[in-house]
């Protein structure tokens, strides 16, 4: 659900806007705090997991999302959305990290764990699908079915989950944690700041703008405010969010680097190439649901085959090969001529996307998740999808203005001519983010089958024993 509220959202915001009749508030905040919320507010659910047990939370941000899904197909205006998807975000936020503490939870380490988080990580490319495919084939007047659509699998959720989840709270006292109030508000504030102003000046059809305090002063502010979490979380805090701990385990650091990178390529690819496919290949509606199928069908075959896959082949060459799949994806669309059709390019980088996200993510939350105690479960899921919340806000902004500096030169350029040169330079910096993340993986990544190996059940979790030197 929390895919399908990102991917086909883009189509349904043109659509509510003119039903709203405002031609006067900026598309980026709607489109943009659903994912400003999840990255800056998850450490905080992750902590609140981890102190009282998944349950609890799951519950609560499956309920939220059911609340608001069906609050925002009544909206009737700008301000109701924008408050609605924060709240949407805010209940991503909560189920994200809860989903991963009761997975460390209730399976050990081995193949079972490794199934269930194959088949967990399987949903991403169908909610990604599910939500291009609704929005594509609404019509106008029934827009709000976007909505309500989640909103009624949010319910049967919570209903499945209430009869059949079993409660993690009883083993959560002995893992002596407590709130880090500090650094909750500035991790927060930092992070709200820092994608406000990116999101505001990437926007902004005057780049001057930037210098504007309007911009800059929400930017400056996010700075220090991430700086001064740094400090507290490595030297103030005696029970840090984001504690370095978990970052001591060999080639963690690294691994973190390139995937903010990977996943940033990702989302610049994947807004692009809608865009790109409706410009340069005339193609929208259920036609261009159906060129994004390989992006859904491949990623459920490789997100559950993925984790067996795993179990024979070495997990740095898996993640090497997804590194060359994402610079492939946008490098095959951004040398693609519209005129050789669907088949030689746009399909063979839709299969080279999903290749790259998916087996990427099934990695991370199978590395991540395998050398970190149970007390960092939650926190597993919150730094698993802060990297993709933020690889994917970050690089928008900043592809953003990439496309709209090479489209600036040429003014004797139509309208579509303009439009096509700014979605080639994109997919250029993804070839460039992603070649960023494969170089880092290639020198400085090395996860052994250690990783993988079973483990008794009622045994907790290895702590760090995964890597070999690099």
């Amino acid at each position: 659900m929390a895919e399908y509220l990102i991917t086909g959202f883009s189509e349904v915001l043109s659509v509510l806007m003119s039903q709203y009749n405002d031609t006067h508030s900026p598309p980026f905040w709607p489109a943009s705090i659903l994912s400003i919320i999840v990255g800056s507010t998850i450490l905080v659910f992750a902590r609140a997991a981890d102190l009282h047990g998944g349950y609890p939370w799951f519950m609560f941000g499956t309920a939220w999302l059911c609340i608001w899904t069906l609050v925002a197909g009544f909206a009737e205006s700008v301000v109701l959305l924008n408050v609605c998807r924060a709240m949407q975000g805010l209940a991503i936020a909560a189920f994200t990290p809860s989903s991963f503490t009761l997975f460390g939870s209730i399976y050990p380490k081995g193949t079972r764990k490794n199934l269930a988080l194959g088949i967990y990580s399987a949903s991403a490319p169908l909610g990604f699908y599910a939500g291009i495919c609704t929005s594509a084939s609404l019509p106008k007047e029934q827009i709000a079915w976007y909505f309500w659509i989640p909103s009624i699998l949010a319910f049967i959720t919570l209903i499945v989950s209430y009869l059949s989840i079993p409660s993690d709270r009883h083993d959560r006292p002995s893992l002596d944690l407590k709130m880090d109030w500090t650094g909750a508000f500035t991790i927060t504030a930092g992070l709200v700041l820092v994608a406000y102003a990116l999101a505001a000046g990437a926007d902004s059809q005057n780049h001057k703008q930037w210098a504007t305090p309007a911009i800059l002063i929400p930017f400056c502010i996010g700075i220090l405010c991430l700086a001064f979490a740094v400090y507290i979380e490595g030297w103030y805090a005696s029970c840090p969010l984001l504690p370095f701990d978990f970052f001591r385990p060999r080639a963690v650091k690294p691994f973190a680097i390139a995937c903010l990178f990977f996943y940033g390529c990702f989302g610049t690819w994947l807004f692009t190439t809608t865009s790109f496919l409706m410009n340069s290949y005339n193609t929208t509606g259920i036609k261009l649901a159906a060129w994004f199928t390989p992006l859904a069908a491949g990623g459920f075959f490789i997100s559950v085959a993925g984790s067996t896959i795993l179990h024979i082949f070495p997990i740095t060459i898996m993640l090497l090969l997804s590194g060359l799949a994402w610079i492939a994806a946008p490098l095959l669309l951004a040398l693609s001529d519209p005129a050789a059709g669907y088949w030689a390019c746009p399909f063979p980088s839709m299969l080279c996307g999903t290749l790259g996200i998916d087996m990427t993510f099934l990695i991370s939350i199978i590395f991540l998740s395998s050398v970190q105690p149970l007390k960092y479960q939650g926190l597993v899921g919150a730094v698993a999808s802060i990297l993709v919340n933020l690889g994917i806000s970050f690089s928008l902004a900043l592809s953003q203005i990439a496309g709209e500096a090479a489209s600036a030169h040429d003014m004797t350029d139509t309208n579509q001519r303009s439009m096509e040169k700014a979605n080639r330079a994109r997919f250029w910096f993804a070839v460039g983010s992603a070649g960023v993340g494969f170089v880092i993986c290639a020198v400085f990544v090395r996860i052994s089958r250690a990783v993988l190996d079973d483990e008794k059940e009622g045994q907790p979790p290895a702590h760090g024993v995964a890597l070999e030197s690099v």
